[in-house]
């Protein structure tokens, strides 16, 4: 038992990260460390994965340590916050993980959403229902004095948005739901047919319930794209992606933050408005602020820790108060590197995706998976500063790691 602990202890610990992913941040911690120790513990020189691309992330980290040394209020959380940059690509240096290995890690990660899926259910419904003068009621509605369409729109129902995630913010969720769903599409053997179409339809009714609308978005490009590179006639194709562009269609109608988002579009209303407080129009107000401030210092950025309160600057001097009283960052992954390290920093993120994109055209095996993956990632991007959550930096550093420690050796379908 101790020596196959020694031996194989490391990819054990690796598999209980993958399925704690979408539970809480801290037991995903927990694993992390246990895989490092671990992976030391059984390191052997033979066994190790040298490839110099992930290497990026670290110079990642260096970057906010220089932002961090030269910023005027620096801000220590980022030696934790931002610890993944350095960790997996040890991690993933020390141990070279088989192909069987990995399609392990992604079936534990798909049960992990399950799980956790289950438990945002059942939350939901114990948070939702009580006895009262002796007779079960249900009162899903969080926010007094609103009913229950309404309590949606504004984030008080506990079936949806915040409420529902208990875990994780809902756009790091439904990130994790959007990835396990491309695994399940673009690795088939994985599960037998009848499962995987059950954990597809669920994952897609926990997204409708947490109602994130970029992952709308991606749901509806992870199936054109899957209906474009699989093995159908021309005219299947057609059919099938407008059949998935109907099903988007009544998706969003149904959903009513996400119908109340489109309306407001239809209407004219994603203006300027210094007065917002919630939805789409928060962010062009936002990434105002943001714009404003590159522009200030494009070469060299701010520092880590000085990025917020030279945001909070912009917002007090165009008076977007409620984004000056929320203290909100960029939500946006190009404009928070950019503010926070600058055009090096801009660049160092782009030169990472173009290496991941890379990978994904010249893999044989995984090729779908892969760009499936850096899609989601990709469009999650353009609306959240992922690197500002443990939950976000994490996933990220440990999707870089996987995808590009991946050699084209072996063939996934035969493991699947």
């Amino acid at each position: 038992m101790l020596k196959k602990l020694k031996n194989e202890g490391y990819y054990y610990a690796a598999l209980l990260y993958v399925f704690l992913i979408p539970f809480h941040q801290k037991l995903a911690t927990l694993a992390i460390i246990a895989w490092a120790l671990l992976s030391i513990f059984s390191f052997r020189k033979s066994n190790l994965n040298k490839n110099w691309k992930w290497m990026l992330l670290p110079v990642f980290y260096l970057l906010y340590f220089i932002g961090w040394f030269t910023a005027e209020t620096p801000y220590f959380g980022f030696l934790e916050t931002k610890l993944s940059f350095l960790i997996f690509p040890i991690l993933f240096f020390l141990h070279n993980y088989t192909i069987y290995q990995r399609i392990k890690m992604l079936k534990l990660f798909v049960f992990g959403l399950l799980f956790s899926g289950l438990l945002c259910v059942v939350y939901a419904f114990y948070q939702s229902t009580g006895i009262q003068e002796g007779t079960l009621y249900f009162r899903a509605n969080v926010l007094e004095g609103k009913d229950f369409m309404e309590a949606i729109l504004y984030g008080g129902n506990y079936f949806f948005g915040k409420h529902f995630s208990i875990f994780h913010q809902t756009v790091y969720y439904a990130l994790y739901l959007c990835s396990g769903i491309a695994i399940l599409l673009f690795c088939p053997k994985m599960f037998h047919k009848r499962y995987r179409w059950c954990l597809i339809l669920f994952f897609i009714l926990l997204i409708f319930l947490i109602s994130n609308k970029a992952s709308f978005l991606v749901l509806g490009m992870l199936f054109v794209y899957r209906l474009a590179t699989v093995n159908l006639s021309l005219y299947k194709r057609v059919v099938g992606i407008i059949l998935v562009c109907g099903v988007v269609s009544v998706f969003i109608q149904t959903n009513p933050r996400a119908n109340d988002a489109i309306q407001k579009v239809i209407d004219g209303e994603l203006v300027l408005d210094k007065n917002a407080r919630y939805g789409f129009k928060t962010r062009i107000l936002i990434w105002d602020a943001a714009f404003s401030l590159v522009k200030k210092n494009p070469i060299w950025g701010y520092g880590f820790g000085e990025n917020q309160s030279k945001l909070n600057e912009i917002y007090k001097q165009k008076e977007y108060k409620f984004l000056l009283k929320d203290t909100y960052n960029a939500h946006n992954l190009w404009l928070q590197t950019w503010i926070e390290n600058g055009l090096l920093g801009l660049l160092l993120l782009v030169a990472i995706f173009i290496i991941l994109i890379e990978k994904t055209i010249k893999h044989r095996e995984y090729h779908g998976l892969f760009l499936a993956l850096v899609l989601v990632v990709l469009v999650n991007t353009l609306f959240e500063s992922i690197f500002n959550r443990f939950s976000g930096v994490s996933f990220f550093c440990f999707l870089v790691c996987f995808i590009l420690s991946e050699s084209n050796a072996g063939r996934l379908k035969n493991e699947n």
